[in-house]
């Protein structure tokens, strides 16, 4: 696991690459040890403007974050990651397991249609009594 650093229109800060470090080795659990991280981190316009682009497993993965505090992008961006691993690993294991069937909401629909559960509300014709006026 390797993550590269990119810099545009500010100087590069100790602190702000041992966060992002911190941040991309705690996504260790969902990328293999092959895995290339490349962070881009640009200032404009006073607002910061992060994208962190991850490939693994012959996949990649692309997040974008912009705000006002160059930290709280940075969390942002690493959490979006975060949840982005998180949903492709458990839809990994999920199809090895045969689970992904039910997942999409197609297999455990019921297909008897015919049957009717609301009885108490339907009325026949023959039953129904016009109110006298």
């Amino acid at each position: 696991m390797h993550l590269e650093i990119t810099f545009k229109n500010l100087r590069p800060r100790q602190e702000l690459r041992a966060r992002a470090e911190a941040l991309y080795a705690k996504l260790e659990r969902f990328l293999d040890s092959a895995a290339e991280g490349h962070l881009i981190v640009a200032i404009e316009h006073s607002d910061a403007i992060l994208e962190l682009v991850v490939t693994t497993h012959g996949e990649t993965h692309t997040v974008t974050e912009e705000d006002g505090e160059l930290r709280a992008a940075l969390d942002k961006l690493f959490h979006k990651m975060e949840i982005r691993l998180r949903r492709r690993k458990e839809r990994r294991i999920d199809h090895r397991r045969g689970v992904g069937d039910e997942a999409d909401g197609f297999a455990a629909a019921d297909t008897d249609a015919d049957t009717d559960t609301d009885t108490d509300t339907d009325t026949d014709v023959d039953e129904f009594v016009p109110a006298e006026g």
